[in-house]
């Protein structure tokens, strides 16, 4: 898929999005909602491992994104993975969906910018796992702003 085609697909899965906010928060003409997707292109991901955990972070211009795996379950039997996001004008959003060119998205409500594995749907949280461990290309859309990374490679290392 050509990147005019896959943002020609952001903008239709963002319009019941922000159809949505506006309706709720009574969105004016000239807010972020009106603003275009950003492009974060040529990023790598990093890892590091935080208190036995492996984490893998994406930084870019007003944007980041982490995602902590849990695939040993180190602290007991509920995982304690985390997806968390920050956008240019939506600093910790609410909820955000996660879509890939192929057509795949999962969802999470998020809590102070952070959604929780444990809480978490189990087939969305294996969606996201999925489409950062296949894509380098996806995006990261909320109620008033979206994202689009592109990734040099894809996110490796066990993860689930």
């Amino acid at each position: 898929m050509r990147r005019s085609s896959f943002g020609a697909f952001i903008v239709s899965a963002l319009m019941p999005l922000i159809a949505q906010a506006q309706q709720e928060t009574g969105t004016q003409k000239g807010t972020a909602s009106d603003s275009a997707p950003l492009v974060i292109s040529d990023v790598t991901w990093s890892h590091s491992v935080q208190r036995g955990l492996p984490v893998h972070d994406l930084e870019g211009p007003g944007a980041s994104l982490q995602l902590v795996c849990d695939p040993d379950r180190v602290f007991g039997p509920q995982p304690n993975g985390s997806f968390a996001v920050t956008l240019p004008q939506e600093r910790a959003p609410t909820r955000i969906v996660v879509l890939a060119q192929t057509g795949e998205q999962a969802a999470f409500e998020l809590e102070d910018g952070r959604a929780l594995q444990a809480k978490a749907d189990p087939d969305a949280w294996a969606t996201l796992v999925a489409i950062l461990g296949s894509s380098t290309e996806f995006a990261v859309v909320s109620a008033h702003d979206a994202v689009t990374w592109n990734v040099s490679e894809v996110l490796t290392g066990p993860c689930e």
